[in-house]
């Protein structure tokens, strides 16, 4: 079986951003001993082909002036090894079907046999900057996104300009092409979309920040370190801190739904370092009723968490305040995951803090929450609910966006989620607050 990775051919930085945007390359799962029936293979959803030829899985990128093997395209690293299977595993295969299941949200990928793979799929496409902006425009509309066509014909046109431009080093088209691809995907409205270029060293992510990038990185790292030398304790490699303020209320701080175990970014592992930490959390809760006489309100801090696993929100969600109802329902399948221990005896609710930094995973969670009756304070929430599928381009680059309309996105009561605005808080705060700065 082939193996596509994504290890880049990129400095460490760029890797690891990369890596990170995506929710993590790797886990530990260990997919079912499975045997796959040569032939080609087509996921509507996905718009990809699999083509298996014994003992090679080749994954074809498709849009209709363009088809090639493209190592992303179904949240990388579909294929690798046993050891580091990626953020898919198999869990059926049959004469006419394969079914792979995502490891962040449980749901299934199918593919059906197809009688044969397209012509132009064996065809290199051209690397030419028109072909990057017309290939751009074809994802875009495959996964829903709107474009204004008048904005496409202008891009297209500067796109022809660049590669008649002979005068222009190599870099400087590459910039000005990084340039038409930005503003491409900013048109799209897609709160999830990004690009990435190894080759130039740049990355852009469309969402418009109220807070500059400085300062948001400056909060974060100065949250850390005032959690590193207070008393609080923590767990599943500092994605969780918990303890008791000195303001009564009972802090939990969530700073990432993934990379929960240090093998993988989702990974059955990662569910229980939770369910571990969320035991010594029960514990710690009925010592503080007993010492101060009362069930605390919990201050749950999202502020700088941008998703991950939502089998990790629903499980935590659920471990807080049980319900029966899904986290989320995604084109109709529910996400729901529920393990004890079961804290809801144990406290009053409380606050949700979020920020324009929270999205995806800590959104549904943040709304789930919401529904559980805590209140939510701070700023709109990214608006980033749908999941992410990635998508290369002719010249290598690759682009992130959401995968899903969101009327097929809806919380755990069915109603739709606000993609691209966020929610609403309850009580809004001062920047001065959520982003203190020394």
């Amino acid at each position: 079986m082939s193996r596509s990775t994504c290890a880049l051919s990129a400095p460490k930085w760029i890797l690891i951003l990369f890596c990170g945007i995506l929710s993590a390359c790797s886990s530990s799962s260990k997919a079912p001993s499975l045997t796959l029936s040569d032939g080609v293979y087509w996921s509507s959803h996905y718009q990809s082909y699999l083509v298996v030829d014994d003992p090679v899985v080749t994954h074809y990128q498709w849009t209709p002036n363009n088809c090639w093997a493209a190592n992303a395209g179904l949240l990388p690293r579909v294929f690798s090894s046993a050891q580091n299977p990626g953020q898919h595993t198999w869990v059926g295969a049959g004469e006419r079907t394969l079914v792979l299941q995502r490891l962040s949200d449980g749901l299934p990928v199918i593919f059906t046999r197809e009688p044969f793979l397209p012509s132009h799929c064996l065809q290199s496409p051209k690397q030419s900057a028109a072909q990057v902006i017309t290939t751009l425009s074809e994802v875009l509309s495959q996964f829903q996104h709107g474009l204004s066509q008048s904005a496409m014909v202008r891009w297209r046109y500067e796109a022809e300009l660049l590669d008649k431009a002979e005068q222009l080093e190599s870099l400087d088209k590459k910039l000005a092409l990084f340039q038409l691809v930005s503003e491409v995907l900013e048109d799209s409205g897609d709160e999830h979309a990004f690009v990435l270029a190894n080759d130039i060293q740049r990355y852009q992510r469309v969402s418009d920040f109220e807070v500059g990038e400085s300062q948001r990185k400056r909060s974060r790292q100065n949250l850390l370190s005032e959690l590193r030398q207070s008393r609080l304790s923590h767990g599943c490699n500092e994605a969780l801190w918990w303890g008791l303020l000195s303001t009564g209320e009972y802090y939990l701080g969530v700073q990432r739904l993934h990379l929960y175990s240090e093998d993988a970014a989702y990974s059955e592992a990662g569910q229980r370092c939770l369910q571990r930490a969320l035991r010594t959390i029960e514990s710690d809760l009925k010592l503080t009723a007993q010492s101060t006489g009362e069930k605390p309100k919990l201050l749950i801090d999202l502020r700088f968490n941008e998703g991950g696993s939502l089998l990790l929100a629903s499980q935590l969600a659920n471990s807080l305040v049980s319900r029966d109802e899904p986290l989320t329902t995604i084109r109709g399948q529910a996400v729901y995951e529920q393990r004890p221990p079961y804290l809801e005896a144990l406290h009053q609710r409380g606050t949700v803090l979020v920020t324009e930094v929270t999205a995806s995973a800590a959104e549904h969670l943040a709304q789930a929450l919401r529904l559980r009756g805590f209140l939510l304070r701070g700023q709109n929430t990214r608006g980033a609910f749908a999941p992410t599928t990635v998508k290369s381009l002719p010249n290598g680059w690759v682009v992130g966006l959401s995968m899903y309309a969101p009327a097929e996105v809806v919380d755990g009561r069915g109603t739709e989620l606000p993609e691209g605005v966020g929610l609403t808080p309850d009580e809004t705060l001062a920047v001065e607050i959520l982003f203190p700065a020394k």
